[in-house]
């Protein structure tokens, strides 16, 4: 897969536990050993899907769409017991910054998104066509300064 001329960089399974783990210490939550998975099938699932095209059709062939879907599933698949919201929305962020780009964005505005996609807010949850929008819309290339 690349994006641009270049091999992208994948989280790997392990990555996104550490992450739940790590957002579940520093903010608060219930943390369930070894790796507080409740739908361990939706992360692998979603991992595989943004690195393998299916019937050699990428099902997900751009970063905005292979970093919209990693979030989308964490929070609407319930990948973990807690910390599914802050989980998929720092999956999304780290995906990437690891790619070069990144999400600008409020953190107020990743917070009501992010609740947005979970269905917790009366104006409605957003489909995933408007999540990808959103995602789409706010995505910009990291500038690296030059020496």
């Amino acid at each position: 897969m690349e994006e641009a001329g270049r091999a992208l960089i994948f989280p790997t399974r392990d990555d996104i536990i550490k992450l739940n783990r790590r957002h579940i210490e520093t903010t608060g939550g219930e943390f369930f050993p070894p790796d507080n998975l409740l739908n361990p099938g939706s992360l692998q699932w979603v991992l595989d899907a943004i690195q393998y095209p299916l019937f050699g059709v990428e099902c997900y062939p751009t970063l905005a769409d292979k970093a919209a879907i990693l979030a989308w599933a964490i929070i609407q698949g319930h990948v973990f017991y807690d910390g599914c919201k802050r989980t998929g929305m720092a999956a999304l962020d780290i995906f990437l910054r690891l790619n070069g780009h990144r999400l600008v964005a409020t953190n107020d505005e990743v917070v009501t998104v992010a609740c947005r996609v979970a269905g917790d807010r009366a104006e409605g949850r957003y489909s995933y066509e408007e999540f990808m929008g959103w995602v789409s819309n706010r995505l910009q290339p990291n500038l690296v300064s030059q020496p």
